[in-house]
């Protein structure tokens, strides 16, 4: 089984989406949804990540 077998589809269609935005967009309020549905679904080496996303997106809000 390789890493990208765990992938959850929802994670992934987030992530596709969010991908080809720009780092306003992704941080935007309309985009809230779709970055929240990348974090319920993260797989767990990547959760720090968007935690530190996250914590800017707070910053700006």
């Amino acid at each position: 089984m390789t890493g990208t077998d765990k992938i959850h589809p929802k994670f992934k269609e987030a992530m596709e989406k969010l991908t080809a935005m720009s780092e306003e967009e992704r941080l935007s309020e309309e985009n809230k949804e779709l970055f929240e549905q990348a974090m319920n679904y993260a797989p767990l080496d990547i959760q720090p990540k968007l935690v530190a996303i996250r914590k800017k997106y707070d910053e700006l809000h």
